[in-house]
C-alpha cells in the first residue's frame, strides 16, 4: 500500500521534495542488504517511502506526522545489514546520511560530537591529527559512531584498552518516537556533552543497554563519544592499493605478536593473565579460518587453507599487539609478555614477524577494516553467531561449542568447509570481559544452503540457551526472529520489562518494533 498523497505531501513539505522518494527504483535500491533470509541478500517487505532528514528539527517534524497518522518509522544510518529496514508493511525509512558531521572534538576532556552518519574512518581521521584516537567495531571503519555507541552493539578489537561502545558513550540528543527530543546526560542539564549519566538518573540502560534498540524507540541524532590518547604520528601514510594496502612507516613502539598455545585453556589462562596486569593495545584469538580470511583473494585462501599450514599453526592462537608510549614502556610491556608465555607454554608464531604481516597487522588494529576486507569482500553469503560478552572462560566454551554445532552443518553440505571453527575472540576492559563471535559461509543461491544455514543459526540459539552461553550477538535483534521470547525466561524476563518501556516511550508504536520489541498493552 503506498502512502496516501496527503501524508507523502506533509512529509515532502519537511524534507524537501529531492529528499524523500517512493519509486520502486529507489526503494529496490535499499532491499539488497547482508544478513538476509531470502536467498541470503534480500529483504522481505519493501518500506512505503525513504527520506533523507537533515537535521533534529526535521527528525522531530517527520516522527510527529507519523505519529498523528499512525505510521510507522525506521532510522538508518550507514545502512550496513538488513537490520536497518522496517519489517511491518506501511513503513517508511530515515536514511541519516545527510546527518554526517563531526560537530566538536574537545581536545582538552577527549571527547567528540557526531551526527548519525558519521564514520569512525572520518572521525579517527581527525583525532589522529589531535593526539587522540576513537574505539571502532569489528564490522569495520566505515560503520557509524553514533549508532554503534547508542543504537546496535558495539564489539571492537580494541576493546582491550579501549572499551565498549556502549560504556563509551557520553550526552545524548534523542528524538523519541512521539516527536519529543530528550537530551541525556550532562547535555540535559545545559552544561555540554562530556557525561552521560547525570546529573539525576542515567538512562543509558533504556536507551541501549547490552544491545541497543535498533531503531525501535527512536531516532539519535547526535551524541558525544570518548576518545583515547593516541602516540602514533597525526597522519598515516598509505602504500599499495586496497585491498592490501598498509601503513607505509612502521609505528613507533608498535609490535604485533602471534603465539600459539597448546590448549584453549592455556589461550585463555594467557588471556587473564595479560588482562590483570593491564598490559597490551590489542588481543585477540583468531582461528584457522578467520586469520584465512584476511587473504586479498580468494584462490590465496584456498591454497593457504590447503596447505594445512592455518591449522596446525594457529589452532589454538592469538594475536597479541603492544602500541607503547615510550621505549621503557615498550620493554617493560615486551618482559611481561614473556613471563606470561613461559607461565602458560606459548610460543611465538614466525608468520606475525616478517615485515609485510606487521604493515598489514597495524593497519588492520589501527583502522579496523580487517572484518571489512575479508568477509565483506568474500563470494556467497555469511552470517555470525554466539557472541556473548562475559568471562574468556565462557568466550572459549563458546568457541567449543560453534565448532561442534558448524561441523554438523559442514558435513551435512550446506555450509562452507571452514574446519567448523571460523571465530574471533575479543577482549575486553583489560580481561574482564570477552566473547566470540562464530562466522559462518554459505551460497546465498541456493535454497538448500540458505536453509541450512537459517536452520544453523536457530541451533546455535539453541546451543546459548541449553549451555549457558548468553544472548548471542545479533541474532536478537534479526528482522522477524522474534528472539526476546526465546531468551527471556534465561534472563530474569526482561523482555516484559522491554515491552513497557517501549508502551512508555512510543505509545503509538510508531518506532519499528521489529528488532526491539511491540509494547505491552493491558489487556
Amino acid at each position: 500500500m503506498a502512502l496516501a498523497k496527503d501524508i507523502y505531501q506533509q512529509l515532502e513539505a519537511v524534507v524537501g521534495p529531492e529528499n524523500i522518494s517512493g519509486s520502486s527504483a529507489v526503494l529496490w535500491s535499499y532491499m539488497y542488504q547482508p544478513f538476509g533470509n531470502i536467498k541470503g541478500v534480500w529483504a522481505e517487505i519493501m518500506p512505503e517511502a525513504v527520506l533523507l532528514p537533515k537535521s533534529t528539527e526535521e527528525v522531530v517534524a517527520v516522527a510527529k506526522i507519523c505519529n498523528r497518522h499512525h505510521i510507522v518509522f525506521k532510522a538508518m544510518s550507514t545502512g550496513w545489514g538488513i537490520h536497518n529496514l522496517p519489517g511491518v508493511k506501511g513503513a517508511i525509512v530515515l536514511d541519516l546520511r545527510r546527518m554526517n558531521r563531526i560537530l566538536e572534538i574537545d581536545e582538552k576532556n577527549m571527547f567528540a560530537v557526531v551526527e548519525p552518519s558519521v564514520i569512525c574512518m572520518q572521525l579517527q581521521v581527525e583525532t589522529l591529527r589531535k593526539g587522540l584516537n576513537c574505539h571502532i567495531i569489528g564490522a569495520g571503519s566505515n560503520t557509524s559512531v553514533l549508532a554503534s555507541a547508542t543504537s546496535v552493539v558495539g564489539y571492537g578489537p580494541d576493546g582491550l584498552s579501549m572499551g565498549f561502545s556502549g560504556r563509551n558513550l557520553l550526552g545524548v540528543e534523542w528524538v523519541l518516537p512521539t516527536g519529543e527530543v530528550l537530551k541525556l546526560g550532562s547535555l540535559g542539564s545545559g552544561d555540554g556533552w562530556f557525561c552521560g549519566d547525570g546529573p539525576g538518573p542515567s538512562l543509558r540502560g533504556i536507551l541501549r543497554g547490552w544491545e541497543g534498540a535498533w531503531g525501535g524507540l527512536g531516532v539519535i541524532t547526535k551524541c558525544a563519544v570518548k576518545l583515547f590518547h593516541w602516540n602514533g604520528p597525526a597522519e598515516l601514510e598509505m602504500k599499495n592499493a586496497q585491498p592490501n594496502y598498509t601503513i607505509k612507516e612502521p609505528l613507533k613502539y608498535f609490535r604485533a605478536s602471534l603465539f600459539n598455545f597448546p590448549s584453549l585453556e592455556k589461550l585463555g589462562e594467557a588471556a587473564y593473565k595479560l588482562g590483570e596486569s593491564e598490559v597490551g593495545y590489542f588481543i585477540s584469538r583468531l582461528s584457522p579460518a578467520f586469520v584465512g580470511l584476511q587473504m586479498a583473494g580468494g584462490m590465496n585462501f584456498v591454497r593457504l587453507w590447503e596447505s594445512g599450514m592455518p591449522q596446525q599453526m594457529l589452532k589454538y592462537a592469538f594475536l597479541f599487539v603492544i602500541f607503547a608510549n615510550s621505549e621503557g614502556e615498550f620493554a617493560y610491556q615486551q618482559k611481561v609478555l614473556e613471563k606470561i608465555l613461559e607461565e602458560t607454554g606459548g610460543e611465538a608464531s614466525p608468520l606475525a614477524e616478517t615485515e609485510e604481516m606487521q604493515g598489514l597487522t597495524a593497519t588492520s588494529v589501527i583502522k579496523v577494516d580487517a572484518v571489512t576486507r575479508s568477509c565483506f569482500r568474500s563470494a556467497g553469503g555469511f552470517n555470525t553467531s554466539f557472541g556473548a560478552m562475559d568471562t574468556i572462560d565462557m568466550a572459549m566454551n563458546q568457541v567449543r561449542a560453534g565448532t561442534v554445532l558448524k561441523n554438523q552443518y559442514i558435513q551435512k553440505g550446506v555450509l562452507m568447509e571452514d574446519g567448523g571453527d571460523n571465530s574471533a575472540t575479543l577482549v575486553f576492559d583489560q580481561g574482564h570481559l570477552a566473547y566470540t563471535e562464530v562466522l559462518l559461509m554459505y551460497d546465498n543461491h541456493d535454497e538448500k544452503s540458505t536453509a541450512g544455514a537459517m536452520a544453523y543459526l536457530a541451533d546455535s540459539n539453541q546451543a546459548c540457551l541449553k549451555q549457558a552461553l548468553g544472548t548471542p550477538i545479533f541474532q536478537l535483534s534479526q528482522v522477524g526472529t522474534g528472539k526476546h521470547g526465546l531468551f527471556s525466561p534465561a534472563c530474569f524476563h526482561y523482555d516484559k520489562w522491554q515491552k513497557e518501556i517501549k508502551k512508555a516511550f512510543d505509545p503509538n508504536n510508531t518506532g519499528d518494533p521489529t528488532a526491539y520489541t511491540e509494547p505491552e498493552h493491558k489487556k
